[in-house]
């Protein structure tokens, strides 16, 4: 999926069948906020729906398919690559930091999902394993250690404006590996 073309298809991997989004369910100090996941990756949200139904000691995790009709009025932020931007909006989104340097009156957030080799990245540029914790060669380091994952996409909707556009479609299940 190209980031500046949003519609079609998006999936949600959850421990719960979700035909009704409620945005006050979702969780803080995620990537891009608060707010309702989605992705283009039928794959990565299979895996999500894993991790979280396995999180709470469930043999079967569900994801949730949603079609997008695409809306010109909303605002959307798209992160076309794990930049020094976006490292920076998921540090602050996540706690890491105080101050967001990027504005964050957005209906959607688009870009790439911090998944859990991510994580231990953010995390050991926060201890200092790259050099003076948040400095720019640090946060650099962090950036080129990232650049050969394969990122999928995450869409966030933020708003009941942004989430009035999604239409959901169906729901099926997925065992939990192992």
């Amino acid at each position: 999926m190209l980031y500046n073309e949003l519609s079609g298809l998006l999936y949600h991997g959850s421990n719960a069948k979700v035909s009704v989004i409620d945005l006050s369910k979702g969780s803080l100090k995620k990537d891009f906020g608060n707010g309702f996941y989605t992705t283009s990756s039928k794959k990565q949200s299979e895996k999500f729906a894993q991790i979280k139904a396995k999180r709470y000691s469930a043999s079967i995790g569900y994801v949730s398919i949603f079609e997008f009709c695409n809306n010109t009025d909303l605002k959307t932020m798209r992160f076309e690559t794990a930049n020094l931007d976006w490292l920076n909006f998921v540090l602050f989104n996540r706690g890491f930091i105080r101050e967001n340097v990027l504005n964050n009156d957005y209906d959607i957030i688009i870009g790439p999902v911090a998944n859990d080799t991510v994580g231990l990245v953010l995390n050991q540029l926060i201890i200092g394993t790259y050099g003076e914790p948040l400095s720019l060669s640090a946060k650099e380091m962090a950036i080129r250690l990232l650049e050969p994952e394969k990122l999928y996409n995450q869409v966030l909707f933020k708003t009941e404006k942004s989430v009035e556009n999604l239409h959901f479609k169906e729901v099926y299940s997925v065992a939990v590996n192992g």
